[in-house]
């Protein structure tokens, strides 16, 4: 399960990866040893090259979209975009707060 959760990407990743880094990831093994090193170091510069020129555009934002930039993501989509990376534990964790926390409004909305 905690492999299957490490092939997904993150919005993040799909902004500062591509095929082509994944294929020289892949590649790695195949490498000798001696290379090893020099090409992972290789790309990881490629990535942080990629996030620093998103974050160098003065439109770049990563915030999702219903959000403007006065508000503040809600917590629960924020909840429900971690999960997805979790252990079946913490997936268990997440759903409790997320039922506390829909509990919580919902006691909110109809006594105010």
């Amino acid at each position: 399960m905690e492999q299957e959760n490490q092939t997904n990407a993150t919005t993040f990743d799909s902004l500062v990866q591509d095929r082509q880094l994944q294929m020289l990831k892949a590649a790695i093994p195949y490498i000798n040893n001696a290379n090893q090193k020099t090409m992972a170091f290789l790309i990881k510069f490629m990535e942080l090259q990629r996030t620093v020129s998103i974050f160098n555009n003065p439109g770049a934002s990563m915030q999702i979209c219903s959000v403007s930039e006065d508000e503040e993501p809600l917590p629960l989509q924020m909840l429900n975009a971690l999960r997805e990376f979790c252990t079946e534990r913490e997936q268990e964790t997440i759903d409790m707060l997320t039922n506390y926390v829909q509990m919580f409004s919902a006691y909110e909305t109809l006594f105010t």
